[in-house]
């Protein structure tokens, strides 16, 4: 392949598939400045092992499993399981339009979804990203994994076993929360000696 030609080539998966690299890192690490760094890495690994890609077609998935190792190391790097920054939820400016209360509500339910992704460990949380969100198919999702297909099946299953869990818990605590507060002003009563 011509240089001019794998320039063109590469550029085209840049720009197709850079928006759901960056989702999938994102959704990994639950950071913002550490997601755009991971695709960062995977496009330059990509380009350094550009001739490794036999099937043009392929491109996705591959490019999927070279961030996946990117995560790996990173991972491995950091020692540490990382928290998601203030909740997964970037920063907003205020605007009186916001604060609706639909836009509250969808801002919380935002917020538990990432903070059940982040406690999601990786081995459940990287099929199940790979094929609900990325759209993956399940068999793809296997190949880039290099794992069996009846795995991913079996992870996927957990996963979203795990999510129901952990949502249905804060759905729980959140309405134990409502029901302590004071009906007329929200406020949570204090108790003292038994008297509120």
């Amino acid at each position: 392949m011509k240089q001019a030609e794998r320039r063109s080539l590469y550029s085209e998966l840049v720009s197709k598939h850079a928006t759901d690299l960056y989702r999938f890192a994102y959704r990994l690490c639950g950071r913002n400045d550490a997601a755009e760094d991971l695709v960062q890495e995977a496009f330059t690994e990509a380009w350094r092992s550009f001739d490794s890609l036999r099937e043009i077609s392929k491109a996705r998935a591959w490019l999927f499993q070279i961030l996946r190792h990117r995560y790996s190391h990173w991972m491995r790097d950091n020692s540490r399981r990382l928290q998601l920054e203030s909740g997964g939820i970037e920063e907003v400016e205020y605007d009186s339009s916001v604060s609706s209360p639909d836009h509250s509500e969808q801002l919380s339910r935002q917020e538990t979804l990432n903070r059940a992704l982040g406690a999601l460990e990786d081995r459940y949380k990287e099929p199940f990203l790979m094929v609900f969100l990325e759209g993956l198919s399940c068999k793809e999702a296997a190949a880039s994994l290099d794992i069996p297909l009846g795995t991913v099946l079996s992870r996927i299953h957990r996963a979203r076993h795990f999510l129901r869990k952990f949502l249905k818990k804060s759905e729980e605590a959140d309405d134990d929360i409502n029901q302590s507060r004071s009906p007329d002003t929200g406020i949570t009563p204090f108790r003292l000696g038994g008297q509120a």
